[in-house]
């Protein structure tokens, strides 16, 4: 009796374990055929989330800090949303400098996200590019730096211009600062998750679809809300982070003999009225308490259409018009400051 429960038991965890192989299977078989359904049009599908995506998992290369999960692969090249963002020896979307500044130059870098990165522009329109051609027309010798890197916040900034920026041995750094800045820094992924979510273009559609529904139908998914959060208690150690990332920044300059520019990127979907001055007042009352120069872009931006503003309807990044404003605010403020004299 005993023997026929023992075999009976047997033979239903074998059917349990065909039914999982087979669904296993199945799932793969799924899998597979939704990734190669996926790369097959995605011309038809692509969009703002699935670009980025696309040049997060060609262009970022994981690494082992915890302020700094990642940064650009350095030498490489790819078109994302209608721009080639390519990159140089040191991963920065730019062109190679020579690491000892050149006699009588003045150099100037930019960190940022994104939108210092130029995200859906060509590189000689970015702000970086135009403040220098601005500058150099002026008289002298001057080399603007972008180390935009796309999903940076502030603390992640400032861990690249420690690593990087440093030695670059600026006269002027400029700190970009867009109001989800603030965000909790991504955690690093590894192993199996890094080669799905970083590599799958079906997953990432998923992801996406998922995303644009959960914006939908959940009033705490929608874009406005979510920046508010930023700045709720909810975030107190994001903020605090973002706080004294932003002094570390303010210290390392002041021990290096550097000026330093804050400078606010408002959000370009909505100018007038204005739903964010608690993020623009936040990253103000930074300045002022560091005694550090700062400029709000929004009074530069403001008389203009917001979509004229935009990369695409879809994606209201700077485009390079929007680029141009910046770039001659920012020299204006220069000049005005003396921070480069």
């Amino acid at each position: 009796m005993e023997r026929n429960d023992q075999a009976r038991h047997a033979s239903r965890w074998h059917k349990y374990v065909q039914v999982l192989v087979f669904v296993g299977y199945v799932t793969a078989i799924c899998f597979a055929g939704g990734e190669m359904a996926v790369r097959i049009f995605y011309g038809h599908l692509r969009d703002y989330n699935m670009e980025m995506w696309r040049y997060a998992a060609d262009l970022k290369q994981p690494l082992k800090n915890r302020d700094l999960p990642f940064h650009h692969f350095p030498n490489k090249e790819g078109t994302y949303y209608g721009a080639v963002i390519k990159t140089n020896s040191l991963g920065l979307r730019d062109r190679e400098y020579n690491p000892h500044k050149p006699e009588g130059a003045k150099r100037v870098i930019l960190l940022g996200d994104s939108f210092t990165m130029g995200w859906g522009v060509a590189s000689e329109d970015l702000y970086s590019k135009r403040l220098e051609r601005i500058l150099n027309s002026s008289g002298g010798t001057y080399e603007a730096i972008n180390m935009g890197t796309g999903n940076y916040n502030t603390v992640m900034e400032l861990e690249l211009f420690k690593w990087k920026g440093l030695a670059l041995d600026p006269d002027l750094v400029i700190l970009m600062f867009f109001l989800n800045d603030t965000e909790p820094v991504p955690r690093e992924r590894t192993g199996l998750t890094y080669a799905v979510v970083g590599h799958s273009y079906f997953a990432s559609f998923l992801f996406d679809r998922l995303t644009r529904l959960r914006s939908r139908f959940f009033r705490n998914f929608e874009w406005s809300t979510y920046y508010r959060d930023l700045y709720s208690s909810k975030n107190s150690a994001s903020l605090t982070a973002a706080a004294q990332a932003t002094r570390e920044v303010v210290g390392l300059c002041r021990e290096g003999g550097i000026r330093l520019l804050i400078v606010n990127i408002p959000e370009l979907r909505e100018l007038e009225p204005y739903r964010f001055a608690y993020a623009t007042d936040y990253i103000r009352g930074l300045a002022e308490e560091t005694r550090v120069p700062f400029l709000d872009l929004l009074p530069a931006l403001r008389p203009y259409p917001p979509q004229s503003l935009w990369v695409s309807n879809e994606d209201p990044h700077a485009n390079s018009k929007a680029n141009a404003i910046i770039a001659q605010a920012i020299y204006e403020k220069i000049t005005t400051e003396g921070l480069l004299r």
